[in-house]
């Protein structure tokens, strides 16, 4: 009994120590105005999806002459596509991923001395981990972002093709 009580408490002790690491690199983030930059990402995402949907429309209906029950189809299609382009994380999800990677290069009396002094000589440590880290939470966000445009992209293209051949409204 003595041993499981030792254990539980380890485990308790680590997840509260799990959870200040990660409130201590949010907090370094935000200094750094990161976490800012991430959410802009995401809305900079969401309208090239726009974009990509208005030329993908453009190029599809180009030929084509719609009455106005099939451009509301058309535009409903464009609506569907931005929708199912919208990444499922938040700017937080970009910060717990970032405390994954980032978060083994550093202690917690490390972080407490980034949050306080980031131009110490302990922030040209930071740059270098960042550096690092930032090429694999690139990459982990790029692979989880692919398959989701490439799946609304042809669920578009098939949406389009079918609306296209109902109207047979060709010029």
């Amino acid at each position: 009994m003595r041993y499981l009580v030792a254990a539980l408490s380890i485990v308790v002790a680590s997840q509260a120590f799990a959870d200040t690491k990660t409130q201590k690199i949010e907090e370094l983030l935000r200094a750094q105005g990161l976490v800012d930059t991430w959410a802009q990402q995401i809305e900079r995402g969401k309208e090239y999806n726009k974009q990509v949907a208005q030329q993908v429309m453009g190029q599809m209906t180009a030929k084509l002459a719609p009455n106005e029950d099939f451009k509301k189809r058309f535009d409903a299609a464009s609506d569907k596509f931005i929708e199912s382009t919208v990444t499922p994380w938040t700017a937080d999800d970009m910060v717990a991923a970032w405390a994954k990677f980032y978060g083994p290069g550093f202690t917690e009396p490390e972080l407490d001395q980034l949050i306080a002094f980031y131009s110490s000589p302990l922030a040209q440590k930071e740059i270098q981990v960042s550096r690092a880290a930032l090429e694999k939470f690139t990459l982990h966000f790029q692979q989880l972002n692919q398959p989701i445009i490439e799946k609304a992209t042809n669920q578009y293209m098939q949406d389009l093709q079918i609306i296209a051949a109902e109207c047979n409204c060709a010029k």
